[in-house]
């Protein structure tokens, strides 16, 4: 078992193909900061990019670590991003939004979609009454439409003004999966 220092359960993991799925820790600090300090990575993203590793560090012991479904992407045990899942509450249980990023030299490799498909798998089995995933991304982002559709999401529609991004209310696509 790995050690965690105390934060974060590694015991929920999924491996599909190349990529495993597994909790974040604090000794993930230096990789997580690889990618969400690199700004081509993060300019689609709502969140800034990070510019130091205390921020990281703190976002990571607050936010991420204790958050319900915030999952380290992994190749040969490394982490390489990230995927998450955001379940609603009460009426909209049934569905969760999902978010999610990689280092920049693991691009056009596969490992995004893998990461995706097994997100739904886990999603679906894990979330108690989820029928639905959706994702939202920048027209822009070709890549990230790409990895959507190449995982079996449908393309529902155009959100005009639908979220801040980086101080600046954009447009988004909204993908979905629904069983």
């Amino acid at each position: 078992m790995e050690a965690n220092h105390g934060m974060g359960d590694k015991s929920s993991t999924c491996s599909v193909g190349r990529v495993q799925l597994r909790n974040f820790c604090l000794a993930d600090l230096d990789d997580l900061y690889e990618w969400a300090s690199d700004e081509e990575v993060t300019k689609f993203m709502t969140w800034e990019t990070f510019k130091s590793k205390e921020k990281l560090r703190e976002f990571l012991v607050k936010v991420v670590i204790p958050h319900p479904w915030f999952k380290a992407i992994c190749f040969n045990g490394k982490p390489i991003g990230h995927v998450m899942l955001k379940q609603g509450t009460g009426i909209q249980s049934c569905r969760a939004e999902m978010g999610y990023a990689i280092a920049r030299k693991y691009w056009r490799m596969g490992f995004t979609t893998q990461a995706v498909i097994t997100t739904l798998k886990m999603g679906f089995k894990e979330l108690q009454g989820l029928k639905r995933i959706e994702a939202l991304v920048l027209p822009e982002n070709v890549a990230s439409a790409r990895v959507l559709e190449k995982a079996g999401f449908v393309k529902e529609g155009f959100l005009p003004n639908y979220v801040h991004v980086k101080g600046t209310v954009r447009d988004c696509l909204l993908f979905s999966y629904v069983v």
